[in-house]
């Protein structure tokens, strides 16, 4: 029981991108979902009986998979299932108890999702900016994202972590679950608070489709190849082909030939097709059913915003509000900063920069705000935003008010999502995922 607590504990602990990344968007994602937090309270109710009555019982009725791997003739692989089968000694499991995870189709929008750090000692925060797109079932989509996926990592770290150095933690990938929506994950770990990391994305994003309309055709091929190569090589152990095998058997797709219908569908995307996706699904600009969920860690220690703070004031007036207070250590007046904002349009960014060092002047420094104090970078960029907020994206609004829920929205419209199990209830899900080959009828019990 003493370990069962302490892996609880050490979830708690992990790094803050990674803990978005994994539990807390399956519980935003995923139905059903039960979070460690809950698992880690009822096990305080268990006791050594109940332990004992569940051994007893647990096998009683059960479905199961099975992958027999190596050199068996068919009827030897069910030979070997039926004897798993009759060890257990279990009755079917019926439908009722047997409910398959699928994904939320959240509704085209803007949404934040908030969560505070647990580690007293952890001074990072971290953001991962999601961007749902195609459907994993698709082909096509599943080898256009990957390429897409392929060129913003590279360009996203040289940005953000190489040019100004947000963090350790800095990548873009893609992700998906067994049925529903490919999504594109962008994440940023380190000690700038979330707001500005994502206004920092958004500044990348703003930028990125020039990238894409520029990219070498040369090097696309050349990326394509790579990746098609890399899919054909041939695989070097029984473990590769079981674990390649047992992907769609876990997702119940059975579908088999998945690999080799991506390298085909890889051999015809072209560059055309990346920047369509682009603008189908990310660029807020053009994207018709933009659907984006930013979800936030903030360190324990870290000033977290208010809900009256976020309807209040802009996303650039808070980004530069907590720059300023994580470089200076002195409280800001949201009010006194946006009122400085508001009648700094006249004056250049160096002068402007210069007048907010003289009135939140940088720690233990009595110098005006130079390239070499602590903070220049960060606070520059964060003033250069506030200042010009057409640079900021667009934001698409739900066609539902989350109002009733509880939810708030920021001036920008995005939606504050509250309590992710009242904000799931009203939320469609994804049907299940389809196989795409004949199941032989189960025989087992027969």
């Amino acid at each position: 029981m003493t370990e069962i607590k302490q892996d609880f504990e050490n979830i708690k602990f992990e790094q803050p991108v990674y803990q978005l990344v994994g539990e807390k968007n399956k519980q935003l994602n995923v139905v059903p979902f039960v979070p460690t937090s809950l698992l880690e309270q009822l096990l305080d109710q268990v006791t050594i009986e109940d332990v004992q009555k569940h051994i007893e019982t647990v096998f009683s009725a059960a479905y199961f998979k099975m992958l027999v791997v190596g050199n068996f003739e068919p009827a030897e692989a069910v030979d070997a299932a039926q004897q798993v089968n009759q060890m257990l000694k279990s009755q079917p499991l019926p439908a009722h108890s047997h409910v398959p995870s699928r994904m939320v189709n959240i509704e085209p929008g803007h949404y934040i999702y908030q969560h505070m750090g647990e580690d007293p000692n952890m001074l990072n925060n971290a953001v991962v900016a999601t961007f749902y797109c195609g459907m994993v079932t698709n082909p096509t989509d599943r080898t256009t994202m990957a390429l897409l996926s392929q060129i913003a990592k590279d360009q996203f770290f040289d940005q953000l972590r190489t040019k100004e150095q947000l963090g350790y933690n800095v990548g873009a990938s893609t992700n998906s679950f067994s049925s529903g929506k490919l999504t594109l994950d962008m994440m940023v770990q380190g000690e700038s608070n979330p707001t500005y990391l994502l206004q920092r994305i958004d500044s990348f994003i703003h930028g990125f489709r020039q990238t894409l309309v520029e990219f070498d055709t040369v090097k696309f091929d050349a990326l394509v190849e790579s990746i098609v190569g890399k899919a054909n090589e041939q695989l070097t152990s029984v473990d590769t082909e079981a674990s390649r095998m047992w992907t769609p058997i876990e997702e119940a797709t059975y579908d088999f030939a998945q690999l080799a219908d991506e390298v085909e569908s890889l051999q015809k995307v072209r560059l055309d097709d990346v920047l369509d996706m682009w603008d189908r699904y990310i660029n807020p600009e053009t994207a018709v059913a933009y659907t984006r969920v930013d979800s936030q860690l903030w360190a324990a220690k870290a000033s977290y915003p208010s809900a009256t703070n976020m309807t209040t004031w802009p996303e650039s007036i808070l980004a530069l509000a907590g720059c300023l207070e994580s470089e200076t250590h002195m409280p800001v007046d949201l009010s006194d900063l946006s009122h400085f904002i508001n009648t700094a349009f006249m004056q250049t960014s160096a002068d402007a920069l210069a007048s907010l060092a003289r009135q939140y002047p940088v720690a233990n420094s009595t110098q005006v705000l130079d390239e070499t104090a602590s903070g220049w970078s960060k606070i520059k960029k964060a003033l250069d935003m506030a200042m010009n907020p057409h640079n900021q994206p667009v934001v698409q609004d739900s066609n539902t008010n989350f109002a009733y829920i509880g939810m708030h929205q920021t001036v920008e419209g995005k939606w504050v999502i509250t309590d992710v199990d009242k904000f799931k209830a009203t939320q469609a899900l994804h049907g299940l995922a389809v196989p795409v080959i004949k199941l032989i009828p189960n025989t087992l019990t027969k």
